[in-house]
């Protein structure tokens, strides 16, 4: 055999072995990568299922998410829609009064196709709850703070009081997901109380002025006229200013009780209600409408309100 032909055979055979060890090279290579996707994969889909028995949606969606980028699994990818609806339900409900679309996201997990079963269960449980909160919300709470604030608008503060004290002595009031409500109440009900002690101070100020009116002196009687005009005056602008702070001013103005009123007014004439709104709600608002060019009350917009709301109220 020529020493050419057997150089052809061995450059071959060396060439072939080459071949068939960088072929099984990457075969190995390949397996590997696709047992570390599979081995990630089935931890984060533990991870998130531990995490949704606990009931800790954020964390559940995260892991599903991860669980996902290691391998594009319809079902990895329903499992973060669904706990991700259910995070955002409970977040808004926690955190709101917008009962309504914390509902609607609870449906939605509730209806996911292909969703977790132990989820399903979850999201099922968690619309009966929201729907008895929404029916509590509209048909009790949101008419009396109705009633409150009518009362406040015609001065009659002793019924805002006793209104928005009821509020906070209903059977279910302490509910996590009255958690905003609770705090909005509170705030308002501050407001009537200091409100109601101004009204009590001015009027005892004026009958104490009347009765030692009628045992003075004509004389008397003058000089004690001026100091009780003097008190009503100072009890006056004590009212217009109560419950101001820090966070009470908006364009380096004070922003007055009858201010708060006039925003209220103004989102009421926009049909916005403001039946669970605190009065540093309504300041904040005012704010926010500022930094957006609207410096008066009644030029706040539809959209001030939005873009507030959006903002985290």
């Amino acid at each position: 055999m020529k020493k050419s032909t057997i150089w052809s055979i061995i450059v071959v055979a060396v060439l072939a072995l080459g071949g068939a060890g960088v072929y099984f090279y990457s075969s190995q290579q390949k397996q590997s990568q696709e047992q570390m996707a599979n081995s990630s994969y089935s931890s984060h889909m533990q991870a998130g299922k531990e995490a949704v028995k606990a009931k800790r949606y954020s964390q559940a969606a995260d892991e599903f998410d991860q669980a996902y980028q290691a391998k594009a699994t319809a079902q990895a990818k329903n499992y973060q829609a669904q706990a991700e609806n259910l995070a955002d339900s409970i977040k808004l409900a926690k955190t709101t009064v917008k009962y309504a679309s914390a509902l609607n996201l609870a449906q939605k997990a509730q209806e996911q196709n292909g969703g977790y079963s132990v989820m399903t269960s979850q999201a099922k449980k968690l619309v009966k709850q929201l729907k008895a909160v929404k029916d509590n919300y509209d048909s009790e709470i949101k008419p009396l703070l109705n009633k409150a604030a009518k009362a406040m608008e015609d001065g009659d503060y002793d019924s805002a009081v006793s209104t928005y004290s009821s509020i906070l002595d209903l059977p279910y009031i302490n509910g996590a997901y009255y958690a905003k409500v609770r705090s909005n109440v509170k705030d308002l009900l501050k407001e009537a109380k200091s409100k109601q002690e101004d009204s009590s101070s001015e009027s005892s100020s004026s009958s104490s002025s009347d009765s030692s009116s009628k045992s003075s002196s004509k004389e008397s009687s003058s000089s004690s006229s001026s100091a009780a005009s003097s008190s009503a005056s100072s009890s006056s602008n004590q009212a217009e200013g109560s419950g101001t702070s820090n966070n009470d001013k908006v364009g380096g103005s004070t922003v007055t009780s009858r201010d708060v009123q006039q925003i209220r007014t103004q989102l009421d004439n926009l049909g916005e209600s403001t039946a669970g709104w605190s009065p540093q709600d309504l300041i904040n608002l005012f704010n926010y409408a500022y930094q957006q060019g609207h410096t008066t009350i009644d030029s706040i917009t539809k959209d001030d309100v939005e873009g507030y709301l959006k903002s985290g109220k």
